[in-house]
């Protein structure tokens, strides 16, 4: 059994995607943008484009907030300017951060394994990942939220993993990663000699609630 967690956040304890799919549609709304197109293939375009930008912003190609701006301008296919672009994005933002809930059995999961030090690791930007932790009231559950701010890598390079297992001061072979990505969260986890469990809420017996039984 692990005697320590290293979890990533978003789509693992937190219903990101739920999240992102009400602010797009609320913004579309709230601004009258693409009115041609229809819900589903609207939030399905800001998924995959966002995810594709994500991963630019990785490799260094963009920054965060070029890949903001790209988004809005690809997914609305308007013509914005940097200071339009960011006010629209604001807009998202309060909208997305309005949506923030815990995914089903993530509650239960968390305090089914309360005795085991836990870490969050994630891609996302410090102050907003800080920002999830305390209104989903996750602060006093974790010993940590490491970001790339912390460490100068974002997953799936291992530095980020080892600068949280260095916070937990303990062996990888003895810490369990759960995460929804298998290329970011899972394989430089075993690649560290850590255990690891995949997170898919579609799938039968792979919600975050059925983590407990590797931990």
């Amino acid at each position: 059994m692990p005697r320590a967690l290293l979890l990533d956040l978003d789509d693992t304890l937190l219903d990101d995607r739920g999240a992102m799919a009400t602010a797009v549609l609320q913004l579309r709304i709230q601004r009258g943008l693409a009115p041609e197109i229809e819900d589903n293939k609207l939030i399905q375009l800001w998924d995959s484009v966002g995810r594709e930008l994500w991963k630019a912003m990785a490799n260094g190609q963009v920054t965060l907030e070029e890949q903001r701006r790209t988004r809005l301008r690809r997914v609305f296919r308007q013509e914005l300017s940097d200071e339009a672009a960011d006010a629209l994005f604001a807009d998202y933002l309060a909208h997305y951060e309005e949506a923030w809930e815990l995914l089903p059995g993530a509650l239960e999961f968390l305090e089914s394994t309360a005795h085991l030090p836990r870490i969050i690791v994630t891609n996302g930007h410090k102050p907003q990942a800080l920002r999830k932790v305390a209104k989903l009231d996750l602060a006093h559950r974790f010993l940590a939220v490491v970001t790339p701010d912390d460490c100068g890598a974002r997953k799936p390079d291992p530095r980020i993993f080892l600068h949280a297992l260095r916070l937990l001061g303990i062996d990888p072979r003895e810490v369990l990663m759960i995460g929804d990505n298998i290329e970011a969260d899972l394989a430089p986890a075993k690649a560290l000699g850590m255990k690891t469990f995949h997170v898919n809420h579609l799938a039968d017996g792979q919600s975050i609630r059925h983590a407990s039984s590797a931990a």
